[in-house]
């Protein structure tokens, strides 16, 4: 229809359907209509050109009867993203995590005693020990988590299903003002923020770029995977797979939010479309995979090698001395404990108590999100052994946290401003620091409203019926 009514304003010119066909592909909106009705063009013509003796459906063609069944897709969506996290943090969690850190812990025994032996000064030992190998050691023990879900991940994506979850959610995203190619960075960002944030370059429309990045964070990504086991797996046990995998749907409904609030009052001028072949199902290609998940641990190997054990240095030595440089101080009176008392205030909404450790901590996910585990694990042992089993034990500086602290502190740390490397990106794709800045408060605030409405809803609830 709309193209006889181009055609009529078109007049008695040559070519004239070629014409008003190219004058509507200039609209965005019609894009889309205007691929599906050369599709359906194409289709006609391979029916009058070929007879087919009888119809036959492929496998994929099967598979995507359920996969895209508008009953039963968006449940096993749900059930097969619950299932990634169930395994990756609730099954090898329980059998991993302690076995790892009993290795890290038995390494630092020994490293200690022989450093005593060869006669290290005091200082030396306690920055090897309690500065390097338990900061690092602490981010090393979800390795074993963290090569599951890349392989959960690697999985998905080479058996053409994650090209499926495109195509389910481009429904729902073009509503907020996205289309499914956000999704690409999307799964990109569930490894790293940063490439995630690179990749948003293949979305054409500028002020749809420029949201997906800024909403690119909000997905956990493989660094924040330590602060999401370590909590759910010492606060909630057996239900550990579970709370993991909530955060990550909450992920989803917070980007869906914000990607709404920024369409009505940021990004006004969104129209994009998204057109994509569905590839065949297929088994995934072990070598691939193998060589996927190889990949990405030896990177998260890396960082903690490099960043991770920089900022580990940096927090020992911070917790070993005083303003005044004197060296042997406790805790309290450190260099760390004088800043994070500054800003352990703005923690209370969230904690229900003034903790300048868990701000440091927070504040360390500014260079890497690991660094929040690996700053906790250095304050606590300064003050006792660490193991998942006893950071949280009484007598440690955060033995104050309780299931719905934690679950709010977790929260605030999955949304707040990522690392310097993921700013680095944003500014680069927002083209500007005053733009960056806009979008590292928004994030900030958003995490901080959400955590602190966690904290006392709960609280409240606690309260009232237990």
């Amino acid at each position: 229809n709309k193209i006889m009514q181009v055609e009529k304003r078109l007049g008695n010119v040559e070519n004239r359907r070629f014409k008003a066909i190219k004058e509507l592909e200039k609209d965005e909106k019609l894009e889309e209509e205007i691929a599906t009705e050369r599709y359906d063009y194409i289709s006609e013509v391979k029916k009058k050109c070929l007879k087919q003796k009888r119809k036959w459906i492929s496998s994929s063609e099967m598979l995507d009867k359920i996969f895209l069944s508008k009953i039963f897709a968006i449940p096993i969506f749900i059930a097969i993203m619950f299932s990634v996290y169930f395994l990756s943090v609730g099954v090898v969690g329980k059998y991993t995590i302690d076995v790892v850190n009993s290795l890290t812990n038995n390494f630092s025994d020994l490293m200690l005693e022989t450093l005593e032996n060869i006669g290290v000064s005091a200082w030396l030992q306690s920055l090897i020990v309690n500065g390097i190998l338990k900061g690092i050691g602490s981010v090393l023990s979800f390795v074993p988590q963290l090569m599951i879900l890349f392989l959960c991940i690697s999985v998905l994506e080479t058996s053409g299903y994650m090209s499926r979850i495109a195509f389910l959610l481009d429904k729902i995203f073009r509503k907020i003002g996205l289309s499914g190619k956000a999704l690409i960075p999307f799964i990109v960002g569930s490894g790293c923020s940063v490439p995630g944030i690179m990749s948003t370059k293949i979305i054409e429309n500028e002020d749809e770029r420029k949201m997906t990045s800024v909403l690119v964070p909000f997905i956990p990504c493989s660094a924040k995977l330590p602060i999401i086991a370590l909590f759910s797996g010492y606060f909630f046990r057996e239900n550990a797979g579970f709370v993991s995998a909530s955060l990550y749907f909450f992920s989803i409904i917070v980007i869906v939010i914000s990607a709404k609030i920024m369409k009505k009052h940021v990004f006004t001028d969104i129209s994009s479309s998204f057109i994509s072949e569905l590839p065949e199902y297929k088994l995934p290609d072990i070598k691939y995979v193998a060589r996927d998940v190889w990949d990405k641990t030896i990177s998260f190997v890396e960082r903690a090698g490099t960043t991770i054990l920089l900022a580990s240095i940096v927090v020992w030595f911070l917790l070993s001395f005083s303003t005044d440089l004197k060296y042997g101080v406790s805790i309290e009176e450190s260099i760390l404990a004088s800043i994070g008392k500054k800003i352990s205030w703005i923690f209370y909404p969230i904690l229900g108590v003034n903790s300048w450790e868990a701000a440091v901590s927070s504040l360390q996910g500014l260079i890497a999100k690991e660094q929040v585990i690996s700053s906790m694990s250095i304050i606590a042992g300064f003050e006792e052994s660490i193991s998942q089993n006893t950071m949280f034990a009484k007598g440690s500086p955060f033995a104050f946290f309780t299931p719905i602290s934690a679950y709010s502190f977790v929260v605030f740390n999955l949304f707040s401003a990522p690392c310097f490397a993921a700013i680095g990106a944003i500014k680069k794709e927002l083209g500007g620091t005053l733009k960056m800045l806009g979008a590292i408060a928004y994030q900030t605030l958003i995490a901080w409203l959400l955590a602190t409405l966690i904290y006392t809803v709960n609280s409240v609830i606690f309260y009232c019926f237990f």
